[in-house]
């Protein structure tokens, strides 16, 4: 019989690309989607929807039994206050975990955020690395690998859409400030990460370890232009936006963030922007040209 892998997160960007791969592989899936989210979901023989949510133990009791392997990569990006990034990212991490060795699973692949090797910087940074660590306490005698995701990228990807049209349009915005140049950035095409999460992390190759898969393990925001510039044929513009722009728009953000739940770039936000090194160690740099990533991203549906 084939092995059944319990999803969650399997309608959001990176989970649709995963599902596919799962699907092409032969394996059986068991996904967790929210109540009233079924019409949403990709119907097939092979996959058995269980509408719940995170935290909720009778939701993740269903979703882990039988299970053979759980990859969790739900999470919240995003929220109005601090409370809630911990419930969703690092409590129910922990939830899932004991329900997961209650049921004998045999592995538990997390999805985390590079974003985790700084907690100090923001609430969501705090929050995958205090998830990292309720999973470790909660593992029973599971195998487990935590995946710190590096800047995402692909087609499809609604938060970074905009981004990616101005860059198609010859524009590519950085954050500014002292040394800007110079900081340094990890990327991993969606495709490339679905194939890392679905190959050596489900076959065991990553067990016990913390791990950030790369398409580009290390590339400053010059560099970056240059490869936009390369995979789309044309110049690309790199204009630094001032810090004394950039820190009052985060200031208002972080107010209506709060009080309505409008607004991206908090304070936060932003001092994860102007960290200088996020780059990833380039143990697992796929074989995906970066140009060609890019082309895919930027010039879809030409």
């Amino acid at each position: 019989m084939p092995k059944i892998v319990a999803l969650t997160g399997a309608t959001g960007f990176v989970g649709r690309i995963v599902l596919l791969d799962l699907l092409e592989q032969g394996y059986r899936i068991k996904a967790l989607v929210r109540p009233g989210s079924l019409d949403k979901t990709l119907q097939h023989e092979n996959i058995n929807w269980i509408e719940g949510r995170l935290g909720d133990l009778a939701s993740e009791t269903a979703l882990c039994a039988d299970a053979d392997i759980v990859v969790h990569m739900a999470g919240l990006v995003t929220a109005r206050a601090k409370s809630d990034y911990y419930e969703i990212n690092a409590d129910a991490v922990g939830s899932l975990a004991q329900a997961a060795s209650a049921a004998k699973v045999e592995r538990f692949i997390y999805l985390s955020s590079l974003a985790a090797k700084k907690p100090e910087l923001s609430d969501y940074a705090g929050s995958k690395r205090a998830g990292e660590g309720a999973l470790a306490r909660n593992l029973g005698d599971m195998k487990a690998v935590v995946v710190r995701a590096p800047a995402v990228f692909g087609a499809g990807d609604k938060a970074t859409a905009p981004f990616y049209a101005l860059i198609k349009k010859g524009w590519l915005p950085a954050p500014g400030g002292r040394g800007w140049r110079m900081r340094k950035l990890g990327l991993v095409h969606v495709d490339d990460f679905a194939a890392f999460i679905t190959g050596a992390c489900l076959g065991g190759l990553c067990d016990g370890r913390t791990v950030s898969p790369a398409t580009k393990a290390n590339i400053t925001w010059p560099g970056f232009g240059l490869e936009c510039a390369g995979a789309m044929g044309k110049r690309v513009r790199v204009f630094p936006l001032p810090l004394s722009l950039l820190y009052p728009i985060a200031a208002i953000n972080s107010v209506t963030k709060r009080l309505f739940g409008k607004g991206h770039l908090t304070l936060g936000k932003l001092r994860e922007f102007l960290h200088e090194d996020w780059s990833t160690p380039d143990e697992f740099v796929s074989e995906t040209p970066l140009q060609l990533a890019l082309k895919k991203t930027i010039l879809v549906g030409e």
